[in-house]
């Protein structure tokens, strides 16, 4: 699902040092209030998309269990009694099913009625897209750096999304930027949008706000997910940032090169520049740029001669700016918070190199953040997401697109604000029995349902029941209950011994349910209760 990597280690950096800067600019320093106005802010408050409601999920509709003999442990045991209920983990591996005040928006059970309907809250998080561009503006012009890129070159190298969730936790997915995708506003010879590579969506117009909005229109329109704010930072900033802290140490156990040149006369002469011996070296921002943007490294056998390093893709590449970026913020992030001078270099660098959207204010979100954020905890409040992709060259050749598996709609979820083990329609797979089995399936598979007719009597049942009942397994109290929240009148409940946590079987009678868009509290019995 998530691991934790260099991102976390950065961003924790960023909003450690958003604190201090908010204090600074609290004291009314003109020298900081003057840099933060110099950084750039893009119009794009009609481009970027306002927070969703949070969705309604299984736990905000199903009545928790009542009876706090059976269901809720001894404070003072460590033993857990086993219920024959299972549901999805939370975070703090909790099981909401078991938990007695697992429903989202009440107190506990004298606040729960069966039937009361049951809405959308309000916005538990925002969607920040971070994007770093490969501009050469400020090197210099025989800077090998310079190789294959144009200082009207935009493309965004790194493209991020982080999502800060208002309980003060993080949730962050790094999008491929050789990601196929259908670029936003544009139309080929049939009509259609244009296919190519995501991060050439911010190669297309010549003003800084008509590239980030593509960018956001293109990621929205292919992911399925909301952007609320706009972060970008340039080539030159990385170059500068390393140097403003006084470079980063890199250990190499054996010679690298990026591939020489063509026809070069010295073999030193690389493609970026980049060139080092066995051992561990201080890296200047120069140095430390061509390392995790060389495309053809090469490393140096004991015989002399030098062979491939690594399988020459932008996939190996991105690991390789992962390593360094996880070594860099561990060694940078303590003297940085610990020197006031460098985090005032830093804030120069920001003023120079960095750009926002005029969703966000510098000083009033960066100290609503800070105090947001100031008490997070590395281990347990950031999650690191990565999308599944697989090579592809049609249509467009040397590509990534994503893997056909629920682990990626799993990700995506996590930021249109579903937990990764929230139950919802999109993960529950009904199947539908009985009268006018067809029609029902096709209203259930229009909510997000994996729902199917399977035939005119539920596999397993011998006899015919009366009226509608949905049928789930003992660890499946969620899953029907979501689907009971959409059915009127509210169906009978009964056990079945071959299915799982989210699969269910809704067997209609002679007079099936409405199905009904809108969500109602469910009472679903426990596992003792489900008669098979």
């Amino acid at each position: 699902m998530s691991h934790r990597s260099w991102r976390a280690r950065l961003i924790l950096t960023s909003l450690a040092a958003l604190t201090l800067l908010g204090a600074v600019a609290t004291a009314g320093s003109v020298f900081v209030l003057f840099q933060l106005g110099r950084i750039e802010r893009h119009s794009l408050a009609d481009v970027l998309t306002s927070a969703p409601q949070q969705p309604v999920t299984a736990a905000d509709v199903v009545i928790s269990l009542p009876d706090p003999s059976s269901d809720i442990p001894d404070p003072a045991s460590d033993e857990v009694p086993d219920n024959g209920v299972a549901g999805s983990t939370s975070g703090d591996g909790a099981d909401p099913a078991n938990d007695a005040d697992f429903s989202a928006g009440s107190a506990g059970d004298a606040d729960q009625s069966a039937g009361e309907p049951v809405l959308p809250s309000a916005p538990a998080g925002e969607n920040y897209l971070l994007v770093g561009t490969d501009s050469t503006l400020g090197l210099a012009p025989d800077d090998p750096l310079r190789n294959g890129h144009s200082d009207f070159s935009r493309l965004a190298d790194v493209i991020m999304v982080i999502r800060l969730r208002d309980d003060g936790t993080l949730a962050m997915m790094s999008i491929p930027r050789d990601l196929a995708a259908e670029i936003a506003g544009t139309s080929d010879i049939s009509g259609t949008g244009v296919v190519a590579k995501i991060n050439s969506a911010y190669n297309r117009d010549r003003t800084a706000a008509g590239r980030a909005a593509r960018l956001i229109d293109t990621i929205e329109e292919n992911l399925g997910i909301t952007l609320q704010h706009f972060v970008e930072v340039d080539f030159q900033a990385f170059l500068d940032l390393v140097d403003a802290v006084g470079g980063v140490e890199m250990t190499f156990d054996r010679p690298l090169r990026d591939q020489p040149k063509e026809n070069a006369d010295d073999p030193s002469e690389s493609r970026s520049g980049f060139l080092t011996e066995a051992g561990t070296h201080l890296l200047d921002g120069r140095q430390a740029l061509a390392y995790v943007r060389s495309r053809h490294l090469e490393e140096q056998a004991s015989n002399g001669s030098w062979n491939r390093h690594g399988v020459w893709n932008d996939l190996d590449r991105n690991d390789r700016q992962r390593e360094f970026m996880r070594v860099a913020a561990q060694q940078v992030a303590p003297g940085l918070l610990a020197n006031p001078i460098n985090l005032l270099s830093v804030l120069d660098i920001a003023a120079d190199h960095l750009s926002t959207s005029d969703t966000l204010s510098i000083v009033n979100d960066g100290r609503r953040l800070a105090a947001k954020f100031s008490d997070i905890e590395f281990e347990n409040d950031i999650e690191d997401y990565e999308l599944r992709v697989q090579d592809v060259h049609e249509p467009v050749r040397w590509s990534l697109e994503l893997t056909a598996d629920r682990d990626n709609q799993r990700v995506l979820d996590v930021f249109r604000g579903i937990g990764w083990d929230d139950v919802v329609e999109s993960r529950v797979k009904v199947l539908v029995t009985g009268a006018e089995r067809r029609r029902i399936a096709a209203e259930l598979s229009e909510l997000g349902f994996d729902a199917h007719a399977t035939g005119a009597m539920p596999t397993g049942v011998d006899q015919p029941p009366n009226g509608t009942v949905v049928y789930l397994a003992a660890e499946g109290r969620l899953a029907a209950g979501l689907l009971a929240s959409h059915l009127v009148p509210v169906p009978e409940f009964s056990g079945h011994d071959d299915l799982d946590a989210i699969t269910v079987i809704l067997h209609t009678g002679e007079r099936p349910p409405r199905v009904d868009a809108g969500y109602r509290r469910v009472d679903v019995p426990s596992a003792d209760h489900l008669a098979p």
